[in-house]
């Protein structure tokens, strides 16, 4: 019998078993198709040997005007800023305080120190820099540090990095204690007491029923050569790149001229069209309750003005089918919102109403802040149970590997799924956290251009091309 050539289908397919999937891939692994033939994905090259606090959730990359390439990298501790490599820290400060005399306590022997303040607002793993201290048990306490445990609402408890060589109180009288923002959890946890799921969640009285409480998650978006950014459920707060590299980020209510910023919002963007500040699931106007379905944007080119008037284009708009609101992705001609329930275009319309809201969809699904990316004019995302595209109208993404995926999906860490795109080979990458993980560690790719899938396993935690 003569030799044949053996041609497979080009993709992954496990929506049958590898039986019925006769002459085409069944499962992969850091691989993917180009023109229909299988090829390894190559591997990585590290950017920078410096090393940050805590699990990255957002990059933000831009050039400035006359300076060089910017990296905003947050994570669930802290904000940071990269520039030539070299890290520097941009973390907006929350409170400065002079604390009370003696603020220190030691024992001997040990390297924890017991700090009082009343009213310090301060969480596990936050972080203050001391000023101004004086000698304590022989430690001077001048410099960051991060707290280990807080244990009453004036004490908290942190490592001093040597021994105290006696047990006793000190550091003076003008202890100065500047305080971070407040950090935010790494991975899902959950949220307990009443309210914190749905009706009928779970048995009645269960003290565990509810939803989970998300990981520290950003938005960053580049405004000119600045950066607008802010934590999920957060303020807003502005870095100013004529101030430099080692100026940290300030909140966008302390700029001048700020009128009736946002104090708290669910998620950013700078729009493309005349640069808009756009807040979504935030505070009313003259109000400090969050509104998870309100939508609202600063002045044209004026970032710190949100007041609306007859000589600003500042305003909000209310969503009105969901609970709240899940992202917002920008595309070429529109801002794309998801509420749990729906879909929605905003579009600039200019004066007087400014941006305008359609209903696209009342049938998608969307469960994670970042499971969206625009790609090639295309909008991919993962919702619950299927993939979806928006390319002018909704529709359900057909993939060979859905049952794989999602019979192979922890639902308890959903907000760590994020999509991401790499452009250069066609590719939309889902990363998300297998049945028995807690954290990232499986992939799932779709080539918009030959229409094939394919996975594997690989920890990520952010991207950006």
């Amino acid at each position: 019998m003569p030799l044949q050539k053996l041609s497979l289908k080009p993709g992954v397919n496990q929506e049958n078993t590898r039986y019925t999937n006769e002459g085409g891939w069944y499962e992969s692994d850091k691989i993917r198709f180009r023109q229909g033939t299988p090829e390894s994905i190559g591997g990585w090259t590290q950017y920078a040997s410096v090393t940050y606090q805590g699990v990255c959730r957002s990059l933000n990359v831009w050039v400035p005007s006359l300076g060089s390439t910017l990296i905003g990298i947050a994570t669930n501790l802290k904000m940071y800023l990269m520039q030539n490599q070299t890290l520097y820290d941009i973390t907006p400060i929350r409170l400065t305080a002079t604390l009370g005399t003696d603020p220190f306590a030691v024992v001997s022997g040990s390297a924890t120190v017991t700090v009082t303040h009343t009213a310090n607002g301060a969480l596990t793993n936050d972080f203050v820099t001391f000023s101004g201290a004086t000698a304590v048990g022989g430690l001077t306490l001048n410099g960051e540090y991060q707290v280990v445990t807080v244990t009453s609402t004036d004490t908290y408890l942190i490592n001093a990095g040597s021994s105290a060589n006696a047990t006793t109180s000190g550091g003076g009288a003008a202890v100065s204690a500047a305080y971070q923002l407040n950090t935010g959890s790494a991975v899902q946890g959950a949220q307990y007491g009443w309210g914190a799921g749905y009706w009928g969640s779970s048995t009645w009285g269960n003290s565990v029923r509810g939803l989970a409480a998300a990981p520290r998650q950003w938005s960053q978006a580049n405004y000119g050569n600045d950066l607008v950014f802010g934590p999920m459920d957060g303020g807003i707060y502005y870095w100013e790149n004529a101030l430099g590299v080692t100026a940290r980020g300030t909140a966008l209510t302390a700029a001048v001229g700020a009128s009736d910023v946002p104090t708290v919002q669910h998620a950013l963007l700078v729009s493309d069209v005349s640069r808009f500040v756009i807040a979504f699931g935030c505070n009313e106007l003259g109000a400090s309750a969050q509104d998870p379905m309100l939508i609202r944007w600063s002045d044209q080119e004026n970032a710190p003005v949100w007041t609306p008037s007859a000589t600003n284009q500042a305003g909000g708009i209310r969503l009105s089918i969901g609970s709240e609101i899940r992202a917002a992705v920008q595309t070429r001609q529109e801002i794309l919102v998801w509420t749990d329930a729906a879909m929605y275009s905003m579009q600039f319309l200019g004066a007087p109403l400014v941006w305008g809201t359609t209903l696209l969809d009342s049938s998608t699904t969307f469960p994670t802040r970042n499971g969206a990316v625009s790609v090639a004019g295309v909008v991919y995302w993962i919702g619950i149970g299927k993939f979806y595209m928006y390319d002018g109208r909704v529709q359900v993404l057909p993939c060979d590997l859905r049952k794989y995926v999602f019979d192979d999906y922890n639902n308890a860490q959903v907000a760590q799924t994020f999509a991401a795109s790499n452009e250069q080979f066609n590719e939309v990458w889902w990363f998300y956290c297998s049945a028995e993980s807690t954290t990232v560690d499986k992939y799932v790719v779709y080539n918009y251009v030959e229409k094939v899938w394919y996975y594997g396993t690989m920890a990520r935690t952010a991207w950006v091309t």
